[in-house]
């Protein structure tokens, strides 16, 4: 029995199986450009290593399937802890989101398992983890992307998102 490196993108048009044990992060893909501001200064406090630790902590996104070249498909496992916030943000392509596992708050709506939602390039959205947590799958007819945010102040978003995750864990419900 042969074994392949699930970790690498396939061509198109081919039979792909891909596991979960093999998935890389999202980050070591490379298929997310860094993030850009879309306000001056917005990010002009920078991230202390606490922050950072915290906010690693509380997410988990692999890429278990990605097809090479333009417009091949992608797909992203996200695991994020009880409350955890995302800043509001778009990317440069579509995305289609299933929830699996636990719920999130997007506005007034809560959704949870068997629910998910659409967004077209360049809409702008934030939503934060319920309080068992969330895991989404995350689908795109792309492979490179990038992660433009919306927030005026990065500094306040990372404080919020941090109280969030905290409160979640003393067991208060995030609504």
């Amino acid at each position: 029995m042969s074994t392949t490196n699930h970790s690498r993108p396939v061509p198109p048009g081919k039979l792909a199986i891909f596991t979960a044990d093999a998935a890389p992060t999202l980050e070591e893909t490379g298929m997310m450009d860094a993030m850009t501001f879309t306000e001056d200064g917005a990010d002009d406090t920078p991230i202390s290593t606490d922050e950072l630790e915290q906010l690693q902590a509380g997410a988990r996104l692999t890429v278990p399937f990605r097809q090479e070249g333009p417009g091949g498909f992608s797909l992203v496992s996200i695991d994020f802890a009880p409350g955890y916030t995302l800043p509001r943000h778009s990317h440069s392509s579509d995305c289609l989101y299933y929830i699996v596992e636990g719920s999130i708050v997007m506005g007034r709506r809560k959704l949870g398992p068997g629910d998910g939602f659409f967004l077209p390039a360049e809409q702008p959205y934030a939503y934060h983890a319920g309080p068992d947590g969330v895991k989404l799958l995350e689908f795109r007819h792309e492979n490179d992307f990038d992660m433009k945010v919306y927030e005026k102040d990065m500094a306040q978003y990372r404080s919020r998102a941090i109280e969030s995750m905290q409160s979640a864990k003393g067991g208060s419900a995030e609504s």
